[in-house]
């Protein structure tokens, strides 16, 4: 079962600590490639509140059984992080680093999580590279 609202460590205190995006939950579900390593990482893995969201809502708009949404975050049990006050600001001002990419609000969501958590990023956009030396973070494509 999702752990919501469980402590979210700190990659600062030595325990590794990798944020998962909504496009590395969706390759593990739908059995894309590089979606089986999302598996490899769950103990150490945390996402944003705003990315479950993500998550939910591409299932809705592409009419994929929520069953199978629910399945995940349940047998998984991934920490669930609500997203609170320090990262709505960051995830704002990351607006003016990440303009030019087009990154959404769960994108920069998911990249405040890990930068506030000192973590590693697991996703599927390329895009994401770019940011990485900026942000002082390692970005790890699944594909």
């Amino acid at each position: 079962m999702a752990r919501e609202g469980a402590s979210a460590g700190n990659g600062r205190g030595g325990r590794r600590v990798i944020v998962v995006d909504a496009s590395a939950i969706l390759a593990a579900i739908l059995g894309e490639t590089g979606g089986d390593r999302v598996f490899d990482h769950l103990d150490d893995a945390l996402v944003s509140s705003v990315n479950v969201a993500e998550v939910y809502t591409y299932a809705t708009v592409n009419r994929l059984p929520v069953s199978a949404i629910d399945a995940f975050f349940t047998e998984t049990g991934i920490n669930v992080v609500a997203f609170d006050h320090a990262q709505a600001v960051l995830t704002g001002q990351l607006a003016d680093i990440t303009r030019k990419s087009g990154l959404s609000l769960g994108d920069r969501s998911c990249l405040a999580l890990a930068k506030l958590q000192a973590a590693e990023v697991l996703t599927v956009d390329r895009a994401w590279q770019r940011f990485s030396g900026a942000l002082g973070l390692t970005v790890t494509l699944l594909r």
